[in-house]
């Protein structure tokens, strides 16, 4: 129980911290946020595992910022995570709808996500001026608590982009989502599952719309190059040598570690394929 406080307690310190460092420097950049966020929980949280590549191709294919892994005994859960700041005078849209020479990049976003079984999300920066709704209403929440909050991609390309340009308003994109911290504060996170539960609550879209998997975004196995982040962290010899190809478009890797948890839900009894 005392691992689950931490994680709800870590995430509502970060939350707080970077709406601090919006509120005082508005122009601060959305990777600077990003790279301090990911740091600062793979500091506080032994089990969080983070690993930032000093070599990346532009997102052409993934439209991803970091890929997040959930892991326990019995499976793992993976985000592709896209990172933007919610701008309070400026139409967002143009922030969404975001295209370079290689397209569209939440497309891009949702598209890879699907196909390799991953679930697609933005995170949003925002330090709001006023208490906004947001998807948990019946949770009660401060502003000032929160400059992060995290959103379905697919809901927001198919409320923003699919049916032609549409303003977009901080409130518009909050509605949609909710405060970073309820992903671990609003349930115990004892294991996968319990996320999973969560997201089935406040995104049930991201699930129905990947029709490649009948459990999106849930694997059976993980990947080499997260076993060995597992295994030793994110200072590994050769690490981006190693896994150029699989980890070429990847800017950043978190990997949270829920098998001390589940393994005791389960009498110390090891399932898992992968296991290390």
């Amino acid at each position: 129980m005392q691992k689950n406080v931490s994680y709800c307690k870590e995430f509502i310190d970060k939350s707080k911290y970077v709406y601090n460092w919006i509120n005082k420097q508005p122009s601060v950049g959305e990777e600077s946020l990003t790279d301090w966020l990911l740091f600062a929980l793979s500091e506080s949280l032994p089990s969080v595992k983070y690993k930032s590549f000093t070599r990346h191709e532009e997102a052409k294919e993934t439209g991803s910022d970091w890929e997040w892994w959930f892991v326990d005994v019995h499976q793992a859960l993976c985000f592709r995570i896209q990172a933007k700041k919610i701008s309070e005078k400026k139409d967002n849209y143009f922030s969404i709808a975001y295209q370079n020479q290689y397209g569209m990049q939440i497309e891009k976003l949702i598209d890879n996500a699907q196909n390799n079984n991953f679930l697609p999300f933005y995170i949003f920066y925002y330090a709001s001026q006023r208490k906004t709704k947001v998807l948990c209403s019946d949770t009660l929440w401060n502003k000032f608590d929160c400059g992060i909050f995290i959103s379905s991609a697919t809901k927001l390309y198919n409320d923003f982009i699919l049916n032609g340009r549409k303003k977009v308003t901080p409130q518009d994109i909050l509605i949609r989502s909710n405060p970073f911290y309820c992903l671990v504060c609003s349930h115990s996170l004892k294991n996968v599952q319990s996320i999973y539960e969560h997201l089935k609550m406040y995104y049930p879209d991201i699930l129905e719309t990947n029709s490649n998997s009948l459990e999106p975004g849930l694997h059976k196995e993980i990947p080499p190059y997260i076993q060995i982040l597992l295994k030793f962290n994110g200072n590994i010899p050769k690490y981006e040598e190693e896994f150029k190809e699989q980890t070429k478009e990847i800017k950043n890797l978190i990997v949270v570690d829920l098998r001390e948890d589940s393994n005791k839900q389960i009498n110390g009894k090891n399932i898992l394929k992968y296991m290390l």
